[in-house]
């Protein structure tokens, strides 16, 4: 009879929390289910005479709906293995027929990717991919991702804020401060800055949002990819992921 009696207070203790909080106790479900989404990678590594490649690929695992995560991967897969394939072709073309003498520095391509925040609500990463096919130096693209994991889909900048918020005049702010600190870094001393675009690329890194520009976007090649961070901080409660 104890037991009994024991196991139903467990239930009716377990009913009353459900009718009290039952938001918090789903969040709570969805978030243990959510985290079996993992970031795993495909690797390709080839030593030619003429090409050297050394490629590594993010690549989203484990989630809920295989349709969503097939698109998140094709996404990242787009955006660099076309790359690969100009890439070899190209070194190809010139050094890999018969009889075609090796070159002094062989082509070269190289790929990292970074995971800059992993949580129980988001992953943001971004992929660095380095090329050198001749000329005085290689060229670095850079491209990032963050997902929702609950969404279990890619989010765009927009989409880490609530609706109608003007995020864009924060952020440009910001980017002109720190531009101002160091205007010889830039083209005509940061005057070629404009403001951020709507498909503007960034990633979350820690309790910053890390707007960033192209090689040659903004600023000359010997002062790299441009980045600014803005902390999160700003936005207060406008950041739809605010703890």
């Amino acid at each position: 009879m104890t037991i009994v009696a024991n196991i139903t207070g467990l239930m009716l203790i377990g009913s009353m929390l459900y009718t009290a909080y039952p938001q918090e106790l789903c969040i709570s479900c969805e978030i243990q289910i959510e985290n079996k989404l993992k970031l795993v990678e495909k690797s390709i590594i080839k030593n030619l005479d003429y090409l050297k490649e050394d490629i590594k690929i993010p690549q989203i695992a484990n989630g809920n709906d295989e349709k969503k995560i097939n698109i998140i991967n094709n996404v990242i897969n787009n955006d660099i293995l076309p790359k690969i394939e100009d890439a070899e072709k190209t070194s190809k073309e010139y050094f890999g027929g018969q009889g075609q003498e090796a070159p002094t520095f062989p082509f070269e391509i190289y790929s990292r990717y970074t995971v800059s925040k992993d949580n129980n609500i988001l992953i943001s990463l971004y992929n660095d991919y380095y090329e050198y096919l001749g000329g005085a130096h290689g060229m670095t693209t850079r491209t990032s991702y963050t997902v929702d994991k609950q969404k279990e889909k890619l989010i765009n900048l927009k989409e880490l804020f609530v609706q109608g918020y003007k995020y864009g005049d924060v952020i440009n702010k910001k980017i002109k401060e720190d531009i101002s600190k160091n205007p010889e870094n830039y083209f005509d001393s940061g005057k070629e800055f404009n403001g951020i675009s709507e498909n503007q690329n960034f990633y979350i890194e820690g309790d910053n949002l890390v707007i960033y520009y192209q090689l040659y976007d903004i600023a000359p090649y010997v002062f790299g990819i441009p980045e600014f961070k803005i902390p999160l901080k700003l936005f207060d409660k406008n950041y739809v992921y605010y703890k």
